[in-house]
């Protein structure tokens, strides 16, 4: 009992004595190493950080992305204090819990890779709806989307995927470009590689269906001076591989027309020829007949 108790003891003392180095290792390079955090990818929800997980979905607003982007620049001591004392918090919680679970730590994997996942429940769910309904044909149908989106980002041409996003998507997409414009800046998307795609889930509601299929997709992300072309955040050589939940939205009443416009509700005989609002301005679509994307969330990150 006697020589148990002095093992647990120096246990302890050890893992202090990591917590200290690893404190110190810290400092020094964190005064040596420029912070690289990108908010990247359209709607920014990628995060360059060694690999490291985030979630930035496509809900996530510009003026997030302006103060924690623009303020790494400077190398803010405000911003290298606080991930110092993150990285604490961290190492304290896992000592803790290594401690109460007998020295075993318990860790949680990022949402990755899954090549074989069954999601036959959710294809029989679509085709009682959409009885024609092909599971491959729709996975690619969504990843072109999602390809096109990624090159109208990279390219300043949001026109071009008008009617393959979501209004909301297309107006916070439309925000976010032109300060990024202002800026000078541009978000460098390319080479990319579908490695597996499935089936989440499928919601009917007001005669509306909406599927939610993810999607791990490997390519380069990163974000350069318009005019130089340097590279500001990010890397052009290191490959990320991220995991998406992607919604697409169709309708089922194929005979249905918007005659409401739903940023300002009024009501309209039609919308014109660039699909904008005659009374409020807003870009608007009437209610697809194809399959639109109507939210994108990185749930998953690493080097590829």
């Amino acid at each position: 009992m006697k020589g148990t108790s002095t093992k647990k003891k120096r246990l302890v003392i050890l893992k202090i004595f990591l917590i200290i180095v690893i404190c110190v290792l810290t400092i020094f390079a964190g005064s040596a190493i420029q912070k690289n955090v990108v908010f990247a990818d359209s709607g920014f929800d990628f995060d360059y950080d060694s690999g490291g997980s985030s979630d930035f979905g496509s809900s996530s607003s510009y003026s997030s992305y302006d103060s924690d982007y623009s303020g790494s620049y400077g190398g803010s001591s405000d911003g290298f204090g606080s991930l110092v004392m993150f990285i604490i918090f961290v190492i304290i919680i896992i000592v803790v819990l290594s401690s109460k679970n007998g020295g075993k730590v318990s860790t949680v994997a990022p949402a990755n890779f899954k090549a074989n996942v069954n999601d036959d429940d959710v294809v029989n769910r679509i085709k009682a709806l959409i009885p024609d309904f092909d599971k491959e044909t729709f996975i690619q149908e969504g990843y072109q989307i999602y390809l096109d989106v990624q090159d109208a980002w990279t390219n300043f041409n949001l026109e071009s995927i008008r009617d393959k996003i979501s209004d909301e998507m297309f107006n916070m997409y439309q925000s976010q470009l032109t300060t990024m414009e202002v800026k000078g800046e541009q978000n460098i998307m390319r080479d990319f590689t579908k490695q597996t795609a499935y089936l989440k889930d499928v919601v009917k509601q007001n005669e509306n269906i909406t599927i939610t299929a993810t999607y791990v997709i490997d390519f380069y992300d990163y974000i350069v001076d318009k005019a130089t072309g340097r590279v500001l955040r990010g890397s052009a050589t290191v490959k990320m591989r991220v995991t998406y939940d992607m919604k697409f939205r169709k309708t089922l009443d194929v005979g249905k027309v918007t005659d409401i416009c739903p940023n300002c509700g009024a009501k309209i005989e039609k919308f014109n020829g660039a699909g904008i609002c005659e009374y409020c301005g807003s870009k608007v679509v009437s209610e697809n007949k194809k399959w639109i994307l109507t939210d994108k969330k990185n749930i998953g990150q690493t080097r590829a």
